[in-house]
């Protein structure tokens, strides 16, 4: 058992050993303030002399007679309010109930204390002969003093308690509804991005297909690669960098493929892959926007340069690409783009620098993140990965 389970699980156990162990904390507590420290009035500190004359055992037993009889007191008192009057009036916000509530268990606690040392003591006293003296006037003020002003000390500690719980646990559950709703948004997200791409992939094939072009199975077998990484791969929240690199690399394959000479294209990548961890299909959005300038009309050469650069756990991606000017050309912010901005802000919040300008007919992507590190490097039962493609 952990210490977290034990204050906050609400399970029957769990819940039943923190309220006795606080309650025996609190008998002890009774104990020693007010039945060993202090003379106590009434019928017991009349006969206070003649307890010489009980033994040792004796007068534990006695002592913890009276005083559990008292702590049963606060037991009802404290449960009373925390159990019932605070759900049922302060945080349905019934003030005046709350309040009302209050006052009358703060009364019928007084008389209920004042009945155990007018009565109930003086009977255990007679079981121990202890033949005491009726009590004085001062037996009123204990049984204000021991059970009211006590009682409201353990029930506002309990209730302090009890309220910083309720907060605890609705901040954790709100943390769990908001953790649920990024997992769900991530896979809208993914699910957005897969139509787009296949839909654009199959488009070349079939341009290819229909040419009786000998490049058209070699698309297809990339093709297949790429349906198998997204199909497989891409349902975990983190997949290797070098899985996701791979993937661009035959994308980008299938665009040049597609664009031919009309398209000048650099592609590097600098640095070591240590099994850095990232989210799967985060850079390809901004890699397809970019080629979605080379496909205007008014371009006849296009070219695009993408430099990315791995340095430990941080990946620097630098994204230049030739766009069209003149009325009408703007930012191509389409849904794509927007959603993965949505992803950088849910997946690595204060983990990335993110920067997209335009100048002079250049589109300019500029990203910096900060990647995992895997725990463990476990070889893949299939190694899809394929030899370095290097684009000049």
């Amino acid at each position: 058992m952990q210490w977290h389970d034990l204050l906050f699980s609400n399970q029957a156990p769990q819940r039943n050993r923190r309220h006795l162990i606080c309650w025996l904390l609190w008998w002890i507590f009774i104990v020693f303030t007010i039945f060993a420290t202090k003379e106590l009035p009434g019928a017991f500190y009349q006969y206070q002399p003649g307890l010489n004359e009980l033994g040792y055992l004796q007068y534990s037993v006695l002592v913890l007679i009276k005083s559990f009889f008292l702590l049963l007191t606060h037991v009802l008192f404290c449960y009373s309010i925390i159990y019932i009057i605070l759900p049922g009036y302060l945080l349905k916000k019934k003030y005046g109930f709350f309040i009302t509530s209050i006052l009358l268990v703060c009364t019928l606690i007084i008389p209920v204390v004042y009945f155990l040392y007018t009565l109930v003591y003086p009977f255990i006293d007679d079981l121990f002969n202890l033949h005491s003296a009726k009590a004085n006037k001062t037996v009123l003020w204990v049984s204000i003093d021991a059970g009211l002003i006590n009682a409201l000390k353990v029930t506002l500690i309990a209730a302090a308690i009890n309220l910083l719980k309720r907060w605890w646990l609705k901040q954790k559950e709100k943390e769990k509804l908001e953790k649920e709703k990024i997992d769900t948004d991530l896979q809208l997200l993914k699910a957005q991005i897969h139509p787009t791409f296949l839909f654009s992939t199959l488009n070349n094939i079939i341009i290819h297909a229909r040419a009786a072009s000998s490049l058209a199975p070699e698309m297809l077998i990339k093709l297949s690669d790429l349906l198998s990484y997204m199909l497989y791969e891409c349902d975990a929240p983190k997949v290797k960098l070098e899985k996701e690199i791979s993937m661009l690399k035959e994308y980008i394959s299938l665009e040049k493929i597609r664009h031919g000479d009309r398209l000048e294209l650099t592609f590097q990548i600098n640095g070591k892959l240590n099994g850095q961890l990232i989210s799967p299909l985060l850079l390809l959005p901004f890699i397809d926007n970019s080629f979605s300038y080379c496909n205007k009309e008014k371009m006849e050469h296009t070219w695009m340069n993408l430099d990315i650069t791995i340095q430990d756990s941080c990946l620097f991606m630098k994204l230049i690409t030739g766009m069209p000017t003149g009325p009408g050309d703007t930012l191509n912010d389409d849904e794509s783009l927007i959603n993965v901005k949505k992803r950088l802000q849910l997946l690595y919040p204060g983990k990335h620098e993110l920067r997209i300008n335009i100048e002079q007919e250049l589109l300019m992507v500029y990203l910096n993140l900060n990647l995992e590190e895997a725990e463990q490097h476990e070889p893949t039962a299939v190694d899809r990965t394929k030899p370095a493609l290097n684009y000049v």
